[in-house]
């Protein structure tokens, strides 16, 4: 790993163990399958079975885990961040528990039937490469589910046109007491809406860490995730852009590579 990337992937790692993506609430947890994006949930449905093993690559505070551990599939879960882990090994303890980058993931090749990357190659400092890492540890013949930033999504003006300045400001005390004071009410009262009402003021926060404070967030089209499949080996079994910002890809794993 190049020496720029190491420093990117060590801010991103101390970024996440300051403010892990963590917003669920017990009543969150207890509704755990609606916490679940459609497509996520349509992916498990049709390829999931008892004896599948899956890897959660970028696990955060354990949202996927827990749904993942209720279908009873054996479940290896990653994560650079040891704040996030402690999270997600408190909701899904049935899981193994994994510290490590997903540019260099420590599994042995062609060792899962599922890998599920969902919104973390973009938090790398290089998407590709943490693709095909998520590849390389896949079955001839099993599934990815990836989710990824759309560069053609409103956030991708957000984070590169607005987020700069305060991703400046954050860095300096009055800067965050400016932040907190102007954008981030708006920011809590969308939230407060978009959830209608449950929010909380702790999960808006991590909310606004990770689309906006982050240290790192790329965007990539269709086409440019499509090409690096078929770079990879992998056929392309559907493609989801309902998420809005995030769109999502499942792949087949045709040949080891």
């Amino acid at each position: 790993m190049k020496s720029d990337e190491r420093d990117l992937q060590q801010r991103t790692m101390a970024h996440y163990e300051a403010f892990p993506f963590d917003f669920m609430t017990p009543d969150d947890e207890a509704a755990i399958e609606a916490m679940q994006p459609p497509p996520f949930r349509a992916f498990i449905a049709a390829y999931s079975a008892d004896d599948k093993r899956v890897a959660e690559i970028g696990c955060g505070p354990g949202r996927g885990t827990m749904y993942l551990c209720r279908k009873t599939l054996a479940v290896t879960a990653v994560d650079i961040s040891a704040r996030s882990l402690a999270l997600a090994r408190a909701r899904a303890r049935q899981a193994q528990f994994i510290r490590a980058s997903n540019l260099e993931l420590p599994l042995p090749a062609s060792t899962f039937d599922l890998v599920v990357s969902d919104g973390v190659i973009h938090h790398t400092p290089d998407a590709k490469t943490s693709l095909r890492e998520n590849v390389r540890i896949l079955r001839e013949n099993g599934h990815l589910y990836l989710g990824v930033y759309n560069r053609h999504g409103y956030y991708y003006y957000i984070f590169n046109w607005a987020g700069p300045p305060i991703r400046w400001l954050e860095k300096f005390l009055p800067g965050r007491i400016l932040i907190y004071a102007t954008v981030f009410p708006v920011y809590y009262l969308a939230h407060l809406i978009k959830s209608r009402g449950r929010r909380t003021l702790r999960g808006t926060v991590n909310f606004f860490y990770d689309y906006i404070i982050t240290p790192r967030a790329s965007f990539h089209s269709r086409d440019e995730i499509t090409a690096w499949g078929e770079e990879m080996g992998l056929q392309l079994l559907g493609y989801d852009p309902s998420l809005g910002n995030v769109h999502v890809f499942v792949f087949r794993k045709m040949t080891d590579r």
